[in-house]
């Protein structure tokens, strides 16, 4: 077998995938306040976005079934309890199940720290930045300077939701491994 190149990039990639209905239960729940506490930093529990503001008080109680919110009906035509999963408390778990995936997809991508959910903190774009075709642009994803850092860092972030999942894919910058040559 002939040698090993090394990787020629100093970059790390981190990847998560996160199921709704799992944060969807914790925001029903008393542990609700907790994890997004956990989850999200100072700054980003005080942005003014409604999907952080959806309360488990608005949602209907739904009939009571065994089933979780995902399962699908015996024929397979869909989900039970579509109607309530489909609120404006489902819309807040899979923007936060989004958002814990990509904090840790960020925290895969930067081996070289020890990163916490308060480390990380995902902005939208700044007005203007670059084209927004939908409407609120790509995530930003900043990496709060660490000891003997003076600036914050920047990082890669994709964040996707399908079905009952939310995934994402950080690329990162790793200083630690300098380019090829030097290894």
């Amino acid at each position: 077998m002939k040698p090993l190149r090394p990787f020629p990039l100093p970059i790390q990639v981190g990847t998560d995938i996160c199921q709704i209905s799992r944060v969807y239960g914790i925001l029903r729940g008393p542990r609700r306040a907790r994890f997004l506490d956990r989850i999200l930093t100072p700054e980003e529990l005080a942005q003014s976005d409604g999907r952080l503001r959806a309360d488990a008080a608005q949602v209907q109680p739904a009939p009571r079934s065994d089933a979780p919110p995902t399962a699908r009906d015996g024929d397979g035509s869909g989900f039970q309890g579509e109607g309530e999963s489909r609120g404006p408390l489902w819309a807040s778990a899979a923007f936060l199940a989004g958002r814990f995936a990509a904090k840790e997809a960020a925290i895969k991508a930067h081996p070289h720290r020890n990163l916490t959910f308060h480390d990380v903190v995902i902005e939208r774009a700044p007005a203007g930045a670059r084209l927004q075709r939908l409407g609120s642009g790509p995530p930003v994803l900043r990496i709060k300077a660490g000891e003997g850092e003076t600036e914050d860092s920047s990082a890669l972030i994709s964040i996707s939701h399908d079905g009952d999942y939310a995934t994402a894919v950080c690329i990162a910058h790793d200083p630690s491994r300098g380019p090829a040559g030097d290894r």
